[in-house]
């Protein structure tokens, strides 16, 4: 469970993608537009953008991450969300085929990846976390945005933040799922926090953060590996690059530009002048 997709017919993908339609015209009216995976709501960039911006009014962060989001999607659980959203019976019935056919084991649990419907399914297992976080931010007393399972709180006040954080423990108990103990970042704004895929500090330019410079060496390792040329490699680095910048404007740091981080995963994959030049 969490990977792959479960062997279904050509017919059973149409249909996937017919229910996929249908969800998403049902349950936009009802998720909260603080979930940003969701199409139309702006995705990572304007996530990062508006956290980045308004870093600097909230001085108290707490990032998390479930851990093994989709393993841990209890059925029941997620099925009963879904009924209250006024689902028609017909896509609930293909959504619990859905959860229950690549559940070999019969645990009750988990969601594949990688399946046509499981962004929207993801979207809506956390709605109850995104509610109780909408009602703090109307007040004025926090700032929450979520993508997928990753999600980050900031606060005014130190008693506001401190029941924030109760109230995202009691969440995710009712919800059968566990925060990941490392992926975590619970102090003061101005220390600065990693959030998907950026450092963002409220004073400073947004940067890549260390897991996305360690992301982009293993592909770049990867494809050398595999018989990529030092051409081809650059070219990675390049767009990677560009869509590090793109959607953020004056936000993001420029200095060194693209030859910053081409340098970075030439020195980290051992790669010498000599061999570039050959």
């Amino acid at each position: 469970m969490g990977t792959g997709l479960p062997g279904w017919s050509a017919r059973s993908g149409r249909l996937l993608r017919n229910a996929k339609q249908l969800l998403l015209r049902t349950l936009q009216p009802t998720l909260c537009s603080t979930c940003m995976h969701v199409k139309g709501s702006g995705g990572v960039k304007r996530a990062v953008r508006i956290v980045r911006l308004q870093a600097r009014h909230y001085p108290w962060a707490a990032k998390f991450d479930i851990a093994s989001y989709y393993e841990s999607i209890d059925h029941q659980v997620l099925l009963d969300l879904l009924t209250a959203t006024g689902t028609s019976p017909h896509i609930q019935a293909l959504v619990a085929d859905y959860l229950h056919l690549p559940d070999k084991s019969m645990s009750g649990t988990g969601m594949v990846a990688g399946g046509a419907i499981s962004p929207l399914l993801g979207a809506l297992y956390l709605h109850p976390l995104d509610k109780a976080m909408e009602q703090e931010e109307r007040k004025g007393r926090i700032l929450y945005r979520r993508f997928m399972d990753d999600f980050i709180i900031l606060a005014k006040s130190r008693h506001t933040f401190k029941s924030a954080i109760r109230t995202v423990h009691c969440v995710q108990s009712d919800l059968k799922l566990t925060l990941h103990p490392v992926k975590r970042f619970i102090s003061r704004t101005e220390n600065g926090f990693d959030f998907l895929g950026y450092q963002i500090h409220p004073d400073r330019r947004l940067r890549p953060s260390a897991t996305s410079l360690h992301l982009i060496t293993e592909h770049a390792r990867r494809l050398y590996e595999h018989g990529a040329s030092i051409m081809r490699l650059r070219q990675y680095v390049t767009r990677w690059h560009r869509w590090l910048l793109g959607g953020l404007d004056e936000l993001a740091t420029t200095k060194g530009g693209v030859t910053r981080y081409w340098v970075y995963v030439l020195k980290h994959l051992h790669i010498s002048g000599a061999t570039i030049r050959t």
